[in-house]
């Protein structure tokens, strides 16, 4: 029980690490930073194991998100979460479709995947081939499922941090920006020149 809950203690710590220094306090405009957090949470929901970080990387790129907060995001989806996240897509999708949410369908491709394991004359190619046809009775309601999902999620998460981000800094610093916490001085002509960093400003 000790164990759970330092671990549970040391993710949450991990948690809050994220938020405040790699989102809060970021130097970079609220906007880039809450776009970052709405592509990766868009990404979380597209049924694109293993091309997820590249693709929040890219959309980052492509639209000016910041790519530090945004590429974390897409580790809500692995092997422990797929269910969770990625049933109720596929729920969603047979519903818009018409189409019976898939318990018999497993059913159904469970007892055909031991018929061919049984059987001797299987290879590598037949199964491979058995696999994909199998998914391709789910890829429809499963891609609507995750459209619609990942967007619903990804609109609210900007529009949520966003808000959250700009809130934050107004009511700590007075400003949308970080402000300079180790002022950089520099010595010229004999005389202390202060430069302003904070908020992109010329040397005074």
């Amino acid at each position: 029980m000790r164990f759970l809950n330092d671990r549970l203690l040391n993710i949450l710590k991990r948690i809050k690490d994220f938020c405040v220094y790699k989102v809060l306090h970021a130097d970079d405009p609220p906007h880039r930073l809450a776009l970052g957090i709405a592509i990766g949470m868009f990404v979380t929901f597209t049924p694109l194991i293993g091309l997820q970080m590249v693709l929040a990387v890219f959309l980052s790129w492509l639209l000016g998100g910041n790519k530090l907060v945004g590429v974390p995001l897409v580790w809500l989806s692995n092997p422990f979460t797929i269910i969770p996240i990625y049933y109720p897509c596929y729920w969603l999708g047979c519903k818009l479709l018409g189409m019976p949410v898939g318990g018999e369908d497993w059913q159904r491709i469970r007892m055909a995947w031991r018929a061919l394991l049984a059987d001797p004359a299987t290879n590598w190619a037949d199964r491979v081939r058995f696999w994909w046809d199998s998914l391709m009775g789910f890829v429809g309601p499963l891609g609507l499922g995750c459209l619609i999902v990942a967007s619903t999620v990804g609109v609210t998460s900007y529009y949520v941090s966003l808000y959250a981000i700009r809130a934050y800094r107004l009511r700590r610093w007075g400003q949308l920006m970080p402000p300079r916490l180790t002022p950089e001085e520099s010595i010229d002509d004999g005389q202390v020149v202060q430069q302003d960093t904070s908020a992109g400003g010329n040397a005074a």
